[in-house]
């Protein structure tokens, strides 16, 4: 999480929120290109085991990183599934429980609500820095997809 505490440090009084702010935020701070179309700056970086994805485009630019993904047996059935989406919320819980207590404890307002757009969250927790919102949030996008937990940046 400390990874993307610094981006959100780096970003938390930029005016406006651009991908090209975010790469090159990401690039700063050591973070590698994952994958990149010619022409168009990195949207997927990775740094140590996290992968992000700067999705969207200014003013609706966000970055988006999986701190936690897990997957249960198709054949497992219901009952598996809702233990896991137990555990993304846990973990949701753990993560929120360090951002408080971090580097910028004192500095975050948390938000009520988050920045969700669009989004269905199992669990989800977000605060304010300066003009930047960071979400963690449990997701499943589909029902053959992982939950994951994500840090989201917007």
């Amino acid at each position: 999480m400390d990874e993307v505490v610094a981006v959100l440090e780096s970003l938390a009084d930029d005016e406006n929120l651009t991908g090209e702010a975010i790469s090159a935020v990401l690039e700063r701070l050591g973070w590698g290109v994952a994958r990149q179309v010619p022409g168009a700056f990195p949207r997927v970086w990775r740094k140590d085991d996290l992968l992000a994805g700067i999705e969207g485009d200014a003013p609706q630019v966000r970055l988006s990183v999986t701190l936690w993904e897990r997957e249960v047996d198709e054949e497992a059935g219901f009952d598996a599934l809702e233990a896991l989406y137990d555990e993304s919320a846990q973990v949701v819980g753990r993560i929120a429980d360090e951002v408080e207590a971090g580097v910028l404890a004192g500095r975050l307002v948390r938000r009520d609500g988050g920045q969700a757009v669009g989004i269905d969250y199992i669990e989800q927790r977000a605060w304010a820095l300066g003009r930047r919102v960071l979400l963690v949030g449990a997701v499943q996008d589909d029902t053959e997809l992982p939950v994951r937990v994500d840090a989201v940046v917007s």
